[in-house]
């Protein structure tokens, strides 16, 4: 497929196309470089083109539109890279120390960073919800939707951002537990992890492999994932040690991520041609398959699966409906974890409620 060569030259997994693509191939890659938010990134691999092979490259119109929309992600990663040194400013000045998450922090293992398209800043903050929450209320910080783990604010202008009292969550009490214990043990060694240049903490490579995980499968089962983050933990296995990489298959196994990871580790191979020795744990041909029809069905966060398009702001009841039916096709693969979201969706509305975080 064209547009997996194409990420495999991005990625330096290939040095060359297959063959010289037609017009019309190169529309379909562009659409489907916007669709999984890899435009930035794929546009790496249209520069090598340009200057290994010109007869593959795009039509003109088209080269000129890549490079637009490469330099508007880079404007836009500029911006989101400041506001979140400044919202580590800002807790720090509070006394609590921070990590970003995802977005931000997994860019930096990137070669360009800048080429990554970002989203909002997620700024994982010691101290607890209710210590967090006092300080953004103290501060007349804004606040939006406090959900389990984090409260939605805008406090840098232009950037939203979600404030983490805890890395992440899932569904399973089992595994949520099992997932907890682990952040827990990693706490410190995270916001440690300070580049003073960036002015802000990001996560190591041992914790993102369990933590961008845990993520991508979260999103797998509740509205979908797309392939920015499975390249996000293309770049987390490839900058880790063989040694590093074993400690990372054991904490997976630990916390209960390896039928997943299973899953994960077929589509680098399939889309990224990963090398072997970057392989986690066996991959696993039947859930991986799976996963790459969710992935290209839906796009970046299942937001062109037509299923589930424009019914969470319509009718949260029937959307919730429509993602749970989505989500029972994965029952015979990951039984425990679809059963148990119905369950957790009333816990957590009734938590809501009584906290006071539900208007």
């Amino acid at each position: 497929m064209f547009f997996f060569e194409l990420i495999q030259l991005a990625l330096g997994e290939r040095n060359s196309l297959s063959h010289n693509p037609t017009e019309e191939e190169w529309q379909e890659a562009y659409l489907m470089a916007e669709k999984q938010a890899l435009t930035g990134i794929l546009f790496s691999a249209v520069e090598k083109l340009n200057c290994d092979n010109k007869a593959a490259m795009p039509p003109m119109e088209l080269f000129y539109q890549w490079i637009g929309d490469a330099l508007q992600i880079e404007n836009r990663n500029k911006e989101v890279d400041y506001a979140a040194a400044q919202l580590t400013r800002i807790f720090k000045g509070g006394g609590m120390r921070s990590c970003v998450l995802k977005g931000q922090g997994i860019a930096q293992l990137y070669p360009e960073p800048e080429r990554r398209q970002s989203g909002d800043v997620d700024l994982w903050v010691e101290g607890g919800r209710k210590k967090v929450l006092k300080f953004l209320k103290d501060n007349c910080l804004g606040t939006g939707q406090v959900v389990i783990h984090h409260v939605d604010a805008r406090i840098i202008e232009g950037v939203d951002s979600e404030i983490h009292f805890m890395p992440g969550y899932t569904w399973n009490p089992f595994l949520h537990r099992k997932l907890q214990h682990f952040f827990r043990q990693q706490v410190d060694t995270q916001f440690s992890n300070y580049d003073s240049k960036l002015g802000f903490a990001y996560p190591t490579s041992r914790f993102n492999a369990v933590y961008i995980l845990s993520h991508i499968y979260m999103h797998y089962l509740y509205e979908g994932v797309g392939l920015r983050q499975i390249i996000d933990y293309y770049y987390v296995l490839k900058n880790m040690t063989t040694d590093e990489r074993e400690q990372a298959a054991r904490d997976i196994c630990q916390v209960g991520l390896k039928k997943f990871a299973g899953a994960v580790m077929y589509v680098l191979g399939v889309v990224c041609s990963m090398d072997k020795s970057m392989v986690l744990v066996s991959p696993d041909t039947k859930r991986g398959l799976l996963l790459l029809d969710e992935i290209m069905r839906g796009g970046n966060m299942g937001k062109y699966d037509v299923s589930l398009a424009n019914r969470k702001e319509e009718n949260l009841i029937q959307y919730n409906l429509v993602a749970f039916s989505r989500q029972l096709r994965s029952l015979r693969y990951y039984p425990m974890d679809v059963i148990s979201i119905p369950f957790w969706k009333v816990w957590h509305w009734c938590w809501r409620i009584c906290k006071g975080y539900l208007e």
